[in-house]
């Protein structure tokens, strides 16, 4: 009887003790209804309003009648409708005159007066790499306000934010000026491949629907200065002038590590670097995170309480530091998590009065929501959520700190101080490492559901570094403040930060070289992340779902199991050939998934950074469940087809890679090799087989009803440069051959055409549709009944080929347009889904 009982009342316990997060759960469980689900139930403000209504109501009827329990479960009702009306209203809710709605899906020529938001944000140009087809330049960011747009000689008004990115260096931009801006507006780029980021999405929950697109900076003109008392004009002098104050006294080499640290501004960060804190799972640390308002209250807190600053004094200095700290670097989730915990335990201690972690914690998100409800959606804000509430589990579990028993204290009793505060540091040391390992087990599923990758050297350099984080923390606050009136110490001050930060990044490059230190996978299914986590939430706040260490460590190890099982999964259909056309802009990259597992790719580049095609390719791949390619063939030795091999060769397992004869020939290249034997070089040092094939060469995979044949070019090759050179693959199966030539134009082409006639049902158009590749005749060669465009937004390049081969009968489908071309080649004949639709 007793422990039925005892079960009950700890059921019961639990409304009461943390009533915060039983609002916060019932909050998201409405955003995420109506983002999922809300347009198929035909909800709006209105409706969810009204249900918020209906529920508070009666929940004012059950508490006239008694009815106390069932009245709470009608509040958290009303709480989850608001949390829908909140999030329908942000997300779908856009007025007539938004800016948004004059932005086209292909940006075009505007002008417009806008006023700036924030300020502005410079990134240096990328590192020379050879495989950029387009030379990088420095960029600039801001943020803006659209107030009015010009037609013709009128202007209308219209609103609305807008991310504005400039080429070129702008001067520096005061928050609240009023800018004339001409450039070209057009709507954010949404995903058009499956895996690929979304990131009209992403700014969409920033409000942002549109973006505007300038050549110069001399498109950029202020035509009226901001108030002098305008709050957010103070705020972007005072990071100017820390930003000043750090490049100044932490020097050029750590001092854009130290802005990312202390004031979130990580566009002057190298790309090398970020890829490094990326790769060791330490890019948190150049996040102005909740940890680092947390390290900074407490530094200024204890440096207070040193000098025997009063309790009422510290409080109230602590609170105007943290502030108008949070928003200098942006107010975002993380900052505002923190800030809100800062103030709220502050303000416990002013009140002689101790809060539930848990229930401050849930304080912080519903402030999170209610400036937008679209954070639940966001990596880096579950990230920043899910990390916090581990080490107070940890803390709350007794994990981080135990209580010393009679005999420890005896022992410590007879100990010098000089061994006492080297004990102090050891148990210190123990228990962050015990959290970062925590942290880091707990928040890899998220981190690889999120960004596909796996990072064990993270947890083994976090605790060594946290140290020095702290302390560059510290002085550059130091520096930022202290500074601005005794020079000298700020000397001294930026000295300490810079050789803590060196200390950071020397190490952060070391491990990023180990072999083991990274690994990248497919991400788990979201059902497992749902299962996982919402597993991980009952055991710690419902004491009976909580589990013996040994039984937790079981299961737990068994849903991970199923987890990369789930991830690695996917149907396989042994009768069904599937062609995927990705849309990388101007470029190519075809996938071919062959019955059987088998996975080859035909080119993998764009016109545009190496990076960004190697993400599109790899996120597709990814979201298939592939991790092995058995082959990629290279059609030829120009850059937008083959720049993201190099990325993909360090995330996948490749089999071979196959070249023509001439793929590194100067005579084919124009006497320049610098990008194919940059290439040729990074394929030898992921011991990758490097194989040249020829016309007449068959290709085998593992189920012998596909052929593979090389049509083109010759052993000894054809006169002229690469493109006439490019390799013809042709795939059949089912009845059904699939034509990739690559960029294949004179004089090459006239050789293949002279071969008889070959009747295709898929083909790549030669040379993204140019013109060059003689489309009238290869149409009328190869009769194609769909024909895929691969190439950028502007399809007047494409007009000419694009009408020769639909006089021969054949389906155009432009990736620019459509998205990312799928066909399924199977005994029932030929399908296609286009990622972006009819």
């Amino acid at each position: 009887m007793s422990t039925d009982s005892n079960h009950n009342r700890s059921l019961r316990i639990l409304p009461s003790s943390w009533p915060l997060l039983l609002v916060v759960v019932f909050m998201v469980a409405g955003i995420l209804t109506d983002h999922l689900w809300g347009q198929n139930l035909g909800m709006d403000p209105v409706t969810w309003w009204l249900i918020a209504v209906g529920a508070t109501s009666a929940t004012m009827t059950l508490l006239n009648f008694g009815h106390t329990q069932i009245s709470v479960v009608a509040l958290l009702l009303a709480v989850g409708a608001l949390g829908g009306t909140w999030h329908h209203y942000r997300w779908n809710t856009v007025s007539g005159n938004e800016i948004s709605r004059y932005a086209p899906a292909l940006a075009s020529p505007v002008c417009v007066e806008a006023i700036a938001t924030g300020p502005i944000h410079h990134s240096p140009a990328a590192e020379t790499n050879p495989l950029r087809a387009i030379p990088s330049e420095p960029q600039s960011q801001l943020f803006v306000l659209v107030t009015r747009i010009r037609d013709g000689t009128t202007w209308q008004t219209t609103n609305g934010r807008a991310r504005v990115r400039i080429n070129g260096t702008l001067r520096k931009i005061v928050p609240g000026e009023r800018l004339l801006i001409f450039g070209k507006l057009g709507k954010s780029r949404p995903a058009i491949n499956p895996g690929q980021y979304d990131y009209a999405a992403a700014e969409r929950s920033a409000d942002r629907l549109c973006e505007l697109y300038t050549g110069s900076p001399e498109c950029v003109t202020v035509v009226e200065h901001a108030s002098t008392f305008s709050p957010d004009r103070w705020l972007a002098a005072i990071g100017n002038r820390c930003q000043s104050q750090l490049e100044r006294y932490v020097g050029s080499s750590s001092g854009p590590i130290a802005q990312a640290l202390l004031l979130g501004t990580r566009s002057e960060l190298s790309d090398e670097t970020l890829e490094s804190f990326m790769k060791t799972g330490t890019i948190h640390l150049l996040v102005v995170s909740g940890l680092h308002v947390g390290l900074l209250a407490a530094a200024v807190w204890l440096i207070l309480k040193a000098f025997q600053v009063s309790q009422k004094w510290s409080l109230l200095a602590t609170a105007l530091l943290i502030i108008p700290y949070a928003a200098i670097v942006g107010g975002g989730p993380p900052v505002v998590r923190a800030s809100v915990l800062v103030l709220m335990t502050l303000l416990g201690i002013a009140a002689s009065r101790s809060a539930s972690v848990i229930n401050l914690l849930a304080a912080s998100a519903l402030v999170v929501l209610a400036i937008n409800p679209g954070e639940v959606f966001r990596g880096g804000t579950q990230l920043s959520f899910v990390g916090v509430a581990v080490v107070v589990g940890c803390a709350r579990s007794g994990m981080l700190q135990s209580t010393p028993d009679p005999l420890q204290r005896m022992i410590a009793s007879y100990m010098t101080w000089q061994e006492l505060t080297i004990r102090w540091f050891l148990s210190r040391f123990k228990a962050l490492a015990i959290a970062s390992f925590l942290v880091w087990v707990l928040v890899a599923p998220l981190v690889l559901y999120h960004f596909n990758i796996i990072t064990p050297s993270g947890f083994l350099i976090t605790p060594v570094l946290w140290p020095f984080v702290a302390v560059a923390l510290v002085a550059g606050l130091g520096v930022c403040t202290v500074g601005f009136v005794f020079p000298p110490v700020a000397w001294l001050l930026g000295l300490i930060c810079g050789y803590s930060l060196l200390v950071t990044e020397s190490t952060v490059g070391w491990a990023s070289q180990w072999k083991w230190g990274h690994a990248y996978a497919p991400g788990p299914p979201l059902w497992w992340l749902i299962v996982f986590y919402g597993g991980l939430a009952m055991m710690a706040v419902v004491p009976q779902f909580q589990f013996q260490t040994k039984r937790f460590i079981a299961i737990a190890a068994l849903w991970v199991a199923v987890g990369f099982g789930a991830a690695a999964w996917h149907p396989k259909h042994e009768d069904e050939l599937r062609c995927t056309f990705l849309a990388v802009g101007h470029g190519t990259c075809v996938v071919l998934e062959f019955p059987g597992g088998q996975t080859m790719l035909y080119d993998s580049g764009s016109l545009g950074s190496p990076e960004s095609a190697a993400n599109i390719v790899s996120g597709f791949l990814w979201s298939r469940g592939i991790s092995h390619i058995d082959a990629i063939v290279v059609s030829h030795a120009d850059v937008d087809h083959y720049n993201a091999v190099p990325g993909i060769l360090e995330r996948f397992d490749v089999g071979a890679v196959y070249v023509s004869p001439l793929m590194f020939d100067p005579w084919a290249n124009d006497g320049d090799l610098t990008a194919p034997n940059f290439l040729k070089q990074t394929i030898i040092d992921a011991d990758v087989h490097l194989r040249e094939v020829w016309m007449n060469d068959r290709l085998r995979v593992a189920d012998s009803d596909i052929s593979i044949e090389i049509l083109h070019p010759p052993r000894l090759g054809v006169p002229g440069r690469d493109n006439a050179n490019s390799i013809l693959l042709a795939v059949e199966f089912a009845d059904t051959r699939i034509l990739l030539p690559g960029d294949l134009e004179s004089p090459g082409i006239e050789g293949v055409l002279a071969e008889p006639a070959l009747d295709t049902d898929i083909l790549l158009a030669p040379h993204h549709g140019s013109r060059f590749s003689d489309p009238p005749g290869f149409a009328a060669w190869c009769t194609p009944d769909w024909v895929v465009m691969s190439g950028g937004p502007s399809v007047d390049y494409t007009s000419f080929a694009s009408s020769s081969y639909q006089a021969a009968g054949a389906e155009i489908l432009h990736t620019a347009q459509c998205g990312a071309v799928e066909f399924k080649i199977g005994p029932n004949g030929v399908s296609r889904q286009l990622f972006l639709g009819d």
